[in-house]
């Protein structure tokens, strides 16, 4: 390709010329990121034989370019839903392989922002991920200081933080709506962290479905704070006792441990009582009998979430909220 007349050369003709992205004829450039030492070499011989030569906010994009976002995590993601944090991160990761931008993966939370802030004070990365949304989130106001780019994986209270979830609300609704409409009344929750955005709108769902029906939940049967076996243990018990028609895990990973103490006493599943749960798992799918659960699509979720960081990333509108769908799964659980 012979630099057009009159014109002078761009990245995008480099680019264009080459068959590579921007990121790369950058990433060449500037010496910064991973590429391959033939790519690199090829788009350096073709900018020396045509003479170009980056102008001003080819320039600038350049020196802050890291060519890579961070994914901010809890440091006790064992916590949580088993599959969420593995599933998401692959999506996320396959749209930041095909944008030629490298992942970089920091713990971080209200105890210990230390990590994060090195990452942001250094500069690390051009757009940050944020996992995990809390009511109180202290991890979201840096971000919100710091200028850098950033999405939340989940919903937010606060209408500046851009955000990218699943209908978690309308989902638990219409999942307790139908075991309401199967006749069961004393339904029981078992939920971990309510600090956590995610257990909140599973629980505001569960409340909704009630008061559409005009019915009042058994609060002696919720349940919350459960972090360990032992605690999913004890309360399974007194759910027992208390006559509970149904059990809900607010997650796969509660609902898999009350799977558990509900098969070592030998209580039988749906006809002793039901089991559901908030977020669907393997795990829970294959279980005899199967798990009834909302099926959430956590890497679309990661994906979508990536797309959205690198618009904002490249100083493109982006929608304030976006809100993925999901399914309820009805198995031999509840029936």
């Amino acid at each position: 390709m012979q630099e057009p007349e009159g014109k002078k050369l761009t990245m995008d003709d480099v680019a264009k010329a080459l068959g590579v992205s921007k990121t790369t004829v950058s990433r060449a450039v500037s010496g910064k990121g991973r590429i391959g030492e033939e790519t690199r070499q090829r788009v350096k011989d073709y900018i020396a034989q045509h003479n170009y030569h980056p102008n001003a906010p080819e320039k600038a994009a350049e020196s802050s370019h890291t060519c890579n976002i961070g994914v901010v995590l809890p440091p006790d993601l064992l916590s949580f839903d088993l599959l969420f944090f593995p599933k998401t991160l692959k999506g996320i990761s396959e749209v930041a392989a095909k944008e030629e931008f490298d992942v970089l993966l920091t713990l971080a939370d209200a105890n210990d922002l230390s990590n994060l802030t090195r990452v942001v004070e250094c500069r690390k990365v051009d757009g940050v991920l944020l996992l995990r949304t809390l009511r109180d989130d202290a991890v979201a106001d840096l971000l919100k200081k710091s200028g850098l780019p950033f999405v939340a994986v989940g919903m937010s209270k606060d209408p500046q933080v851009c955000q990218v979830d699943h209908d978690h609300i309308e989902a638990c609704r219409e999942l307790t709506s139908i075991l309401l409409m199967k006749g069961l009344k004393k339904i029981a929750v078992v939920a971990a962290d309510m600090n956590d955005m995610r257990n909140q709108n599973r629980m505001e769902g569960f409340y909704r479905a009630h008061t559409e029906l005009g019915l009042e939940p058994d609060r002696s049967l919720l349940f919350t704070q459960i972090d360990s076996q032992m605690l999913a243990d004890r309360v399974t018990d007194t759910i027992l006792m208390r006559g509970a028609d149904c059990i809900i895990g607010a997650d796969d990973r509660i609902a898999g441990q009350v799977l558990k103490k509900l098969e070592e006493e030998k209580v039988c599943i749906p006809q002793e009582i039901r089991l559901a749960a908030f977020s669907d798992s393997q795990l829970l799918k294959a279980a005899k009998p199967g798990v009834t659960a909302v099926r959430f699509h956590m890497e679309e979720l990661g994906r979508t979430a990536c797309r959205v960081l690198f618009q904002k990333i490249r100083g493109k509108e982006a929608a304030p909220v976006t809100k993925l769908s999901y399914e309820v799964s009805i198995r031999e659980s509840t029936k």
